[in-house]
């Protein structure tokens, strides 16, 4: 799946967007990022190799995607705490890299480049002169063609980073981000927990331990099978929903309240086969329920709207007997034999 750009086509990986629950936007982007090491300047800091990459650069190579400059950032943040790249920064720009998990973007079952790419094909190119075949191994080009011009940095100030303090300091979204020189950037990726039991291998959706939506995913997909026998279905409209989930809920919380709210019984959700837009409906409201093992369907809530309906009427009524006796009317204190 290809987005022509102003000068990149860029090349989704839709399954594994899926798998790391990226929606459009942040699959575009990504895409994008991935290819960085084949045209952006690359930057030492903290102890490794990052790549310029300026916001207004963003807009101007995506223009499908934002034409907002905290519109790109944000969307950086997002691809940082779905843990595909690290952030960091100098006082003047952005600075990115793929991580590990993110470099599986682009790999086939056997583990090779997919779609390699100039920098990585040349690598895999270079091999020893042999002394039988000598003119076999001609000089390499440099990579850098039209498609991947070598002039795409941009180091305009006008559109750098707001000025940071050495060190750490806080994004747009109050979350630490690694500064070159300061201490290690705050990850907000979701823990690896291995599973206390072994996944059925035809369970559809991430695979991947490290995804942000697979805890949660597989404690619904695998309550969801128990209880209706059949695998929930698993799309990108799916992914994006257990991805917001975990951004409500929070990582630690959102596999337990996946796996509760398949067993509420209530009859709307039975009757729809409890579907994952209902559980991010109101997943604030079944954590409370979770949190308090207590579970509120339709008939509950209409026994408590009864039984305090019953309540009003019993105050009413004994405030209009206080009322008449202390108006002269009489009421219950007025009867010599109480």
């Amino acid at each position: 799946m290809g987005f022509l750009t102003m000068q990149f086509t860029i090349t989704i990986n839709q399954q594994k967007a899926l798998e790391w629950g990226l929606n459009a936007q942040q699959a575009m982007l990504f895409a994008f990022v991935y290819e960085t090491p084949s045209w952006a300047r690359p930057v030492l800091a903290n102890g490794g190799t990052f790549y310029a990459l300026a916001k207004a650069k963003i807009i101007e190579e995506l223009p499908l995607l934002t034409d907002k400059p905290d519109t790109a950032y944000r969307l950086l943040r997002q691809l940082h705490k779905a843990g595909v790249i690290e952030l960091s920064h100098t006082r003047d720009i952005t600075l990115v890299r793929v991580t590990a998990k993110g470099a599986e973007w682009n790999r086939k079952l056997d583990g090779s480049e997919k779609y390699p790419t100039p920098e990585q094909e040349a690598r895999k190119n270079i091999r020893p002169t042999s002394e039988k075949n000598p003119s076999e191994n001609g000089k390499k080009s440099e990579p850098g063609s039209e498609k991947n011009p070598t002039n795409h940095v941009t180091t305009n100030p006008d559109t750098n980073q707001e000025t940071r303090d050495q060190g750490t300091s806080a994004g747009p979204e109050g979350q630490a981000v690694q500064v070159a020189g300061g201490a290690p950037a705050a990850s907000s990726a979701a823990p690896v927990v291995k599973p206390r039991i072994e996944l059925p291998a035809d369970m559809p959706g991430p695979k991947d331990p490290t995804c942000k939506t697979f805890r949660p995913w597989a404690n619904y997909a695998c309550a969801y099978r128990k209880r209706y026998g059949v695998w929930p279905a698993w799309n990108a409209t799916v992914a994006g929903q257990i991805s917001q989930l975990v951004d409500r809920l929070g990582a630690e919380d959102a596999p337990a309240v996946a796996a509760f709210y398949v067993c509420v019984n209530d009859a709307r959700l039975i009757n729809d086969c409890h579907p994952v837009g209902a559980l991010l409906a109101k997943c604030e409201g079944f954590r409370t329920q979770w949190a308090t093992n207590r579970q509120m369907n339709l008939a509950t809530a209409r026994q408590i709207e009864a039984t305090q309906a019953n309540l009003n009427a019993a105050l009413e009524a004994a405030e209009r007997i206080r009322n008449r006796g202390a108006s002269g009317q009489g009421g219950i204190h007025d009867n010599p034999f109480l």
